[in-house]
């Protein structure tokens, strides 16, 4: 539905701050029994977009964050303000994405890594980046220095629009 638009996006007030700790929460069960370091940094932020589709998107980039990760390994999930933007990172310290994978990792059904081909469907980083897109936001991936991957999320600002709603 969301690729056709036959569903608009409802617009409300969204806690990111309060979304974004919800979701890590949801994972807290697997976070220690991998014995994952993590790390949130989340400023105090509410937009008006969609939460329903939103929790999409960081649910699925927290859940392969973990997912990706060895056990003792990192992962840091940081919320700020930036200009007229929202900027959110999901890192971790992964085994990383390679270059051809960064060039199919938004396609519907791509799995690069054949040991977790039974953990999905290669369908989560296609809708989150047809939510992202829908939201106009952008979305971006890059390797870390050492190991890893960062996942960002550049949303625009609307809280002009808090007050008219």
């Amino acid at each position: 539905k969301l690729e056709n638009q036959d569903i608009a996006p409802e617009y409300e007030r969204v806690d990111l701050t309060a979304m974004l700790s919800d979701a890590v929460l949801s994972f807290e069960s697997i976070i220690e029994n991998k014995e994952l370091n993590l790390e949130c940094d989340l400023d105090d932020v509410v937009i008006y977009s969609s939460g329903s589709y939103l929790e999409i998107v960081w649910n699925n980039l927290i859940s392969n964050a973990i997912k990706f990760t060895e056990p003792g390994g990192s992962v840091t999930v940081t919320l700020k303000e930036h200009l007229d933007r929202v900027v959110v990172s999901v890192s971790d310290t992964g085994c990383g994405i390679s270059k051809e994978t960064g060039e199919h990792i938004f396609d519907k059904f791509y799995q690069s890594d054949s040991s977790h081909k039974q953990e999905g469907n290669g369908l989560g980083l296609a809708l989150v980046k047809r939510i992202v897109d829908i939201a106009d936001g952008q979305i971006l991936v890059k390797n870390n220095q050492e190991k890893g991957c960062t996942f960002t999320v550049m949303l625009p600002d609307r809280q002009w629009a808090l007050s008219d709603h």
